[in-house]
């Protein structure tokens, strides 16, 4: 079988450089950035305002995977808009005009997390979100669920936990990141299975490692992607530190 043409905007980001290595092994890789070496072939450099750009770089795509984003806390105004409401906007309506079949997005557990840590949270249940950035995240989902319905376009959304979230002291520490933890290793498995799975749909899964309880359930990534994760929090956080 041929490999598929996957686009991944935001590649300098926190979790962008995990993915670079392995999915250049197994696709025809391409990388949306605003910053990184011109004259790499595989790299178009841009922003998420410049519709045109976003255009070029998903001609022949298959798949986005949109990493990119204004992340966590910001000026609602002068940041989270221009990144994470008009340019999610122009990557979703770039993808249609090009007719890029899927879209994987990277949403954040920040949309639930106002929900009790003594509860498991299902993917059904009413977004809570704990930040404004968490908000904006919803409208990614509610956006992929309109392309959807109006135009056939396949979306996942990720609502990713605590990527790769400190030291094994730090998880110690932290009860919150151990019921959030997501591994480098298993959000690459994670993406691989929200790429490749056939006849996805519509779908939002949560994304996480094996946590010290299963507060965000992982049920629908099971059910809809075939998702099981490979580590553990509890046997990250019993590692030794080195140094």
């Amino acid at each position: 079988m041929s490999k598929l043409n996957v686009l991944v905007t935001g590649v300098s980001g926190r979790i962008g450089p995990h993915v670079v290595g392995p999915f250049r092994e197994s696709y025809n890789l391409r990388m949306f950035d605003r910053r990184g070496d011109a004259t790499q072939t595989d790299l178009i450099i841009g922003e998420l305002l410049d519709f045109d750009a976003l255009k070029r770089a998903m001609q022949g795509i298959d798949v986005v995977l949109h990493l990119a984003a204004t992340s966590d806390e910001r000026p609602f105004i002068e940041e989270l808009v221009p990144n994470n409401i008009v340019g999610l906007y122009n990557v979703f309506q770039a993808a249609h005009e090009t007719g890029v079949r899927r879209i994987v997005f990277a949403s954040t557990c920040q949309t639930v997390l106002k929900y009790p840590y003594d509860q498991t949270v299902e993917i059904t249940d009413p977004v809570r979100p704990c930040s404004i950035y968490g908000a904006t995240k919803v409208f990614g989902e509610v956006l992929g669920r309109f392309y959807h319905d109006q135009h056939g376009m396949e979306f996942v959304g990720i609502r990713i936990g605590a990527f790769g979230v400190g030291t094994p002291e730090h998880l110690r520490r932290s009860s919150m990141f151990r019921h959030l933890w997501l591994s480098p290793r298993d959000a690459v498995k994670l993406f691989r299975c929200a790429i490749e799975k056939p006849g996805v749909g519509y779908a939002v899964v949560f994304g996480t490692s094996r946590t010290e309880r299963e507060y965000l359930s992982l049920t629908a990534a099971r059910e809809l992607l075939g998702f099981e994760p490979d580590d553990d929090v509890m046997k990250q956080a019993s590692a030794e530190t080195v140094g």
